[in-house]
């Protein structure tokens, strides 16, 4: 599980609006950077989604997304329209087993048809109510069933929506947010589903002459991941209190970063990276993004790779897409024509030795802040060339760096952790 962070565009110190995620999953589990055309008229009656066929919309809009390969939607993205979307797992003590949307297909369907945050919100709602949320949103721990959490932003405000089976609440975010694994809407929603109140009562979670509290008749135990990933959300959201307001963007990706030791099997419940180490911590960190949208213009950067803590993050727009066409590739195993996979052979050598190198890690910050700096100078209506140049460069900086690290260093990592590497490599095929 993750956590999102959001800066309302109200508190914001230049008056945009941020939204950045890490999407923690299983190591294996390619993530690619994807651009979806939009769509004025399309004939197309129906579209199938992870799991489900539901009917289409023919005008849609353009998309980014950063998606599990297996799933038909994306796990945080944009459009053009100006809004972003991120999504998190959550276990509500009313989750459907049965197959439905899950997360990241109603993150893509928010996107292709919402103009604005309020307008994607409605739709991810009106869809999940009447389709359901369920079906494996991940390999191999996730559970079969599960709800979810939304942020959704444009450049006037942000709102966040927590699920339960086809029960909801949302509120407007007023202020920097981290969110957390369980449903925290408790009576200070704005919105909530009008049957919500009256089903939890039938159920005997919630007595009608007490005012309607959405997470106390919702929510489900707390067990220890849930616990752990509380207190790091606790961790980002004080750290996030404290962070460089001039340059925002910069600070989220730093943010995003954060571990407490260098050493690669050194993990901590507080690294808001996550790095995995063995069968009981196979929770890692596969992908990153961090979005700035304002009234006259949205940027939008991707690492397309895992570990945030050694990737880089590269712009990515419309039309721009940081994966070349793998719709007809397996990628649950390594293909060198996949970005993600190549750099993830280069994150497993660099998983081989003792630490992180400080010459690789001052090159990124460099570059990676020459990057974004330019590119928020630039005033320009066309930005198009501008950003496919910068993403390219650092494209090609990551390819330097694996060619550089060819020979494999000297094992000195914990047997178990060696171990827990080198099978989970041989799954996927990756070069050992």
């Amino acid at each position: 599980m993750s956590s999102i962070i959001v800066i309302p565009p109200a508190v914001s110190p230049d008056g945009a609006a941020y939204l950045a995620k890490n999407s923690n999953r299983h190591p294996n589990e390619c993530q690619p950077v994807v651009a979806i055309a939009g769509v004025e008229d399309d004939a197309s009656s129906l579209i199938s989604c992870t799991y489900l066929t539901i009917a289409q919309q023919p005008r849609r809009y353009a998309v980014v997304l950063s998606t599990p390969w297996w799933c038909w939607g994306g796990e945080m993205g944009a459009n053009d329209q100006g809004v972003a979307i991120a999504c998190e797992p959550i276990l509500t003590r009313d989750t459907e087993f049965t197959e439905g949307l899950i997360g990241s297909d109603l993150v893509r369907l928010g996107l292709e048809r919402g103009s604005s945050a309020e307008d994607a919100m409605n739709v991810i709602i009106s869809l999940f109510q009447k389709h359901g949320q369920g079906g494996p949103a991940g390999v191999p721990w996730f559970p079969r069933g599960n709800d979810n959490t939304f942020v959704v932003v444009d450049a006037s405000e942000a709102w966040l929506l927590e699920t339960a089976g086809r029960h909801w609440a949302a509120k407007r975010i007023k202020r920097s947010y981290v969110t957390v694994p369980v449903i925290t809407i408790g009576v200070g929603f704005d919105r909530h589903s009008y049957a919500a109140e009256p089903y939890a009562e039938r159920k005997g979670w919630h007595r009608g002459i007490e005012e309607f509290d959405f997470r106390k008749s919702f929510e489900r135990r707390r067990g220890a991941r849930s616990r752990n990933c509380i207190r790091r959300a606790e961790n980002m959201a004080s750290q996030l209190s404290e962070i460089d307001n001039t340059m925002p963007l910069l600070a989220l990706m730093k943010l995003l970063r954060y571990r407490r030791n260098s050493t690669a099997h050194s993990i901590s419940h507080n690294d808001f990276t996550r790095a995995a180490s063995s069968k009981s911590h196979q929770e890692q960190t596969t992908g990153a993004m961090a979005v700035r949208i304002s009234p006259n213009r949205q940027d939008h950067f991707f690492t397309a790779a895992s570990a945030t803590d050694l990737a880089v993050f590269k712009p990515v727009h419309f039309g721009q897409p940081l994966e070349n066409d793998l719709a007809d590739k397996d990628l649950g195993h390594y293909s060198g024509d996949s970005l993600w996979w190549r750099q993830e052979e280069f994150h497993r050598n660099i998983l081989r030795a003792s630490e992180i190198s400080p010459q690789y890690i001052e090159e990124r910050d460099t570059l990676e802040n020459k990057t974004v700096l330019e590119l928020l100078a630039h005033k320009g209506s066309d930005l198009t060339d501008l950003r496919w140049r910068l993403q390219q460069e650092l494209v090609a900086w990551e390819k330097g760096w694996r060619e550089q690290i060819n020979v494999k260093p000297r094992i000195i990592e914990p047997s178990r952790f060696k171990r827990y590497w080198k099978r989970l490599s041989a799954q996927a095929g990756v070069p050992q």
